[in-house]
């Protein structure tokens, strides 16, 4: 699986950018974050040196197209990982 932007992502799911699409890994202090070459330099242009300035930087109001979270945490075949917070969750 290609990695993808997670601003493009979430600003565009599903569009295929083509043979030349490139995306760099940017660490930040809360986590590392994949940015398309275009967003990355628009980052860099901005000054942003935090992963909450990332967020500002991409979003509108509470919204924004950085995700909090990383990709780290999948769901395979319908399958929770965790039981969940309480005890009374079902797995």
């Amino acid at each position: 699986m290609q990695n993808r932007c997670e601003v493009c992502e979430n600003f565009r799911p599903g569009t295929d950018f083509g043979g030349r699409y490139r995306v760099i890994e940017v660490l930040f202090d809360a986590r590392s974050v994949h940015l398309c070459v275009g967003h990355h330099k628009i980052a860099q242009n901005s000054g942003v040196t935090s992963f909450d300035e990332l967020r500002e930087l991409f979003g509108t109001g509470r919204r924004s197209f950085v995700p909090r979270r990383g990709r780290g945490l999948q769901v395979f075949d319908d399958q929770r990982l965790g039981r969940g917070r309480r005890a009374s969750d079902a797995c």
